[in-house]
């Protein structure tokens, strides 16, 4: 025999559906009076809720919050396996979600997963972190309420205005107007590609550096010849440079087998060297991430080309050799 719902969980499975609805409608909805639909919203309210209220045409309207509404799980046909590949996969995706609201929400979304399903696994769900790892020791600072305003004006296609501070130019810009296209990590880096309609074209923001972000309640259409794998793949995860740039290293033999068996970007070539060593040659959208890269290298690889990247490597070596004679 099916337990029939009770009047607060027909409710709240009303509200669930993004539905506003005035006392009188709810009211004649669940067929209770209104001072028992008042009462159950304080219920909701009470159990952290977030009961939203609003005016129209004399008539308080309420809502819940969209953050706060949840699917129900209903019968979900899935394979031990594939459980266990969404267990593995949120903690490699928290990995990255760490420093976001999305993080830890993750991790619960799964548990309640793995109960709803019933099953008795032959892997322990709880062994999972301490049989896999991913690396999380670079991220971002990033606060909540920006990244989900951010989240939220890419999800609506709402226009943002953002305070920024640029650490490039030294530029602090204050309710710059903003169309979130796609948000990014790069290498513990979270990136906003955004229309800016000051400079009128598609551009980088480091969303740690977005110190406000508010809607405006206007909205734009998806610039249909956007592509968001062609904008970030020509890059060592930093903020998208102007113009294309070969570069070539030249890559010592001790070295020279980390590049065989691992791309670094996108468009790496790896050719074999007469005197010893491998030549690496692709093309980028930035040098300042490239520097990066080569300095973390050390001895064994050297830039060939451009000259402009060598001189600018070899003077921040000089620099630091430098500083370390001055120390003692």
């Amino acid at each position: 025999m099916t337990r029939e719902s009770s009047p607060k969980e027909k409710l709240l499975g009303l509200l669930n559906e993004g539905r506003e609805a005035t006392l009188d409608e709810l009211s004649s909805l669940l067929g209770i009076t209104r001072r028992h639909v008042r009462r159950l919203l304080t219920e909701l309210e009470e159990e952290g809720r977030s009961i939203q209220e609003r005016w129209e045409g004399g008539m308080k309207r309420f809502s819940l919050a969209p953050e706060d509404r949840s699917v129900p799980a209903g019968q979900i046909d899935l394979t031990e396996r594939e459980l266990q590949a969404l267990t593995v996969a949120a903690s490699a995706a928290q990995a990255t979600l760490r420093p976001t609201p999305f993080g830890n929400q993750l991790q619960e979304a799964v548990r309640k997963l793995l109960r709803a399903s019933g099953m008795i696994f032959s892997f322990e769900p709880g062994w999972q972190p301490e049989i896999w790892h991913f690396d999380a020791s670079v991220s971002s600072n990033v606060d909540p309420e920006v990244f989900w305003a951010v989240a939220q004006a890419a999800n609506e296609c709402e226009t943002l205005a953002v305070d920024y501070y640029s650490a490039s130019t030294g530029q602090f810009s204050s309710g710059r107007r903003i169309d979130p296209l796609v948000i990014a990590e790069q290498g513990g880096s979270w990136l906003l590609a955004a229309y800016c309609h000051e400079n009128q074209e598609v551009l980088d923001f480091s969303i740690p550096a977005i110190e406000a972000a508010e809607p405006t309640g206007e909205y734009f259409s998806r610039p249909e010849d956007f592509d968001p794998e062609v904008y970030f793949e020509e890059r060592f995860h930093a903020l998208r440079g102007e113009g294309e740039r070969e570069v070539t290293l030249a890559v010592e033999e001790e070295k020279a087998e980390y590049f065989r068996r691992k791309t670094y970007h996108p468009s790496q070539v790896v050719e074999d060297r007469e005197e010893g060593g491998i030549t690496v040659t692709f093309e980028t959208s930035s040098l300042h991430d490239v520097a990066a890269f080569v300095r973390s290298w050390g001895p064994g690889v050297k830039v060939v080309s451009p000259d402009e990247l060598a001189e600018r490597i070899a003077a921040e070596a000089r620099q630091v050799a430098k500083s370390y004679r001055g120390g003692g």
